[in-house]
């Protein structure tokens, strides 16, 4: 859009991308859709030309032609920023916050295999919080490139439980607990 349009309008720009809505000053200003030259597509609130406010954005695949994943929530100066859900292609979910198109802060992932994740994430990593596993096991600790590491508790199904260190998803150093009392201790990874 040339000059300092405000109104509603549709205009094609020249790096490909089709933007349909409101306009304030010759930029995207209020309610309006996208149409990205890569064929993602954004529905939402606009501010100054960025994408601010609530929306939706659906990622285009260009092999399949098809949307693959969908965020809907909050966005800040064109990304992802505050309360949001994502659906990822492998029908994965997160919904929770979102810093810089990344998810830090407190959050729920949702795993294809019915495990779920409630914890704290920072820059798009889980670094703490608790693991419910579908097969009624649950780890409630410290985690460190996508698995168990640093202090935590593991609850079994039968009633027995681990507290101490992990490393690699191993015991490390710590007790395992029964319903009768210490049932093992480990230290250094090793079963004593």
């Amino acid at each position: 859009m040339t000059g300092k349009f405000t109104g509603n309008g549709t205009f094609h720009f020249e790096n490909g991308n089709d933007y349909s809505g409101e306009w304030v000053n010759g930029l995207p200003d209020g309610f309006g859709t996208m149409i990205f030259s890569n064929n993602d597509q954004y529905e939402g609130d606009w501010s100054k030309g960025k994408m601010h406010g609530q929306g939706e954005y659906h990622f285009f695949d260009k092999n399949s032609q098809r949307f693959i994943e969908k965020y809907v929530g909050q966005f800040s100066e064109g990304k992802r920023h505050g309360i949001g859900t994502m659906l990822y292609k492998n029908r994965s979910k997160y919904i929770g916050t979102w810093q810089n198109n990344m998810r830090t802060g407190d959050g729920l992932f949702f795993f294809p295999s019915g495990d779920i994740f409630h914890g704290i994430w920072k820059f798009d990593v889980m670094i703490r919080g608790v693991f419910a596993l579908v097969n009624g096991e649950r780890y409630d600790g410290e985690i460190k490139e996508g698995t168990f590491n640093g202090y935590g508790k593991y609850f079994w199904s039968d009633g027995s439980w681990y507290e101490g260190t992990w490393k690699e998803g191993k015991p490390l150093t710590g007790v395992k607990y029964g319903k009768t009392g210490v049932i093992a201790e480990y230290k250094d990874g090793t079963l004593l």
